[in-house]
């Protein structure tokens, strides 16, 4: 196979993505151009807020070609459908023969929290100490969030699990609001939560969690967005995004018992102020919010209630 690298300014990188596929390209890559290097542009964007950056400054495209295409004739084909291209530099690069399913496998390396509690996928084996004394939870990747690769999971796993072993005694009952793959639901179960309850809108997260579950050999009720949700719960945890998290915030307050815990997680640096002042009025019946722990430029926002 082939794949054609080439890199611009142009703003409408959609557009071009979509004709290059058009086109006959087996997948269309966009990266930001200066990634890793001191003019690097992060582009932020969440549901319900306008991103006022559509594309980076310089955005680098690599595309990827079967064996029977022509890489110069497919070039020459887009040129002619987008005129802007005609005289612009691109390089063609032959892309061997790799063992894709390893090379993806490489890059979902498992998690450790302390000698408590390891996450990681199928074919990874956990140190003797989490099999003899921690907790071990098995996550393959897949279409729904939460690996406990990313830092937000990490924060909220770390806070849940001091969050249930504050307690004079083991919280009776959970919510996981936003669940992605389950990972927090499972571990809630694992650290002996009795009844825990796990939401999401998409139905692909629904089964995934479920399936999670039945792996993990802990019981976890999954629900999706339409189902009733009996409260109160003692603790509450939504790992999603601080626009979410700020118009979930009356749903989620009305769900933590008075004196339960909170757990906010999915939140940038520089968002906190704006989430706890979302939240701080209707949370009297909670004890004070406040930033828990801030890792990779992420924050996690709640409380631990004292024994």
């Amino acid at each position: 196979m082939h794949e054609i690298v080439f890199e611009t300014s142009l703003s409408d990188t959609d557009a071009i993505s979509d004709l290059l596929i058009g086109l006959g390209a087996l997948s269309v890559t966009v990266e930001d151009a200066q990634a890793n290097r001191p003019d690097e542009s992060p582009l932020f964007g969440e549901p319900g807020m306008p991103t006022a950056v559509q594309a980076w400054p310089t955005s680098k495209f690599m595309v990827l070609l079967d064996i029977q295409t022509a890489p110069a004739q497919f070039w020459a084909e887009f040129c002619g459908q987008d005129s802007r291209f005609a005289d612009w530099p691109y390089e063609i690069r032959e892309i061997g023969e790799r063992d894709w399913v390893a090379e993806t496998q490489r890059q979902f390396t498992p998690f450790a929290l302390r000698d408590e509690l390891w996450v990681g996928p199928h074919w990874t084996d956990p140190p003797e100490q989490f099999i003899d004394h921690g907790i071990v939870i098995r996550l393959d990747p897949g279409m729904a969030f939460g690996t406990g690769s990313h830092a937000t999971t990490q924060l909220c796993l770390e806070q849940l699990m001091h969050a249930i072993r504050a307690t004079r005694s083991t919280p009776v009952r959970l919510l996981d609001m936003g669940c992605g793959s389950g990972i927090l639901a499972i571990a809630a179960a694992k650290l002996g939560v009795a009844e825990v309850h796990a939401v999401d809108i998409d139905p692909i997260a629904v089964k995934t969690a479920r399936d999670n579950a039945s792996e993990n050999q802990v019981t976890i009720t999954v629900h999706d967005a339409e189902d009733a949700l009996t409260g109160p719960f003692d603790v509450v945890v939504a790992n999603i995004l601080s626009q979410p998290l700020k118009l979930l915030a009356p749903m989620l307050t009305r769900y933590t018992r008075p004196g339960g815990c909170l757990l906010l997680s999915g939140i940038l640096s520089r968002q906190a102020e704006e989430i706890l002042l979302a939240y701080h009025p209707l949370t009297q019946h909670i004890p004070s919010l406040r930033v828990l722990d801030e890792r990779d430029g992420w924050v996690c926002i709640g409380n631990i209630p004292s024994r």
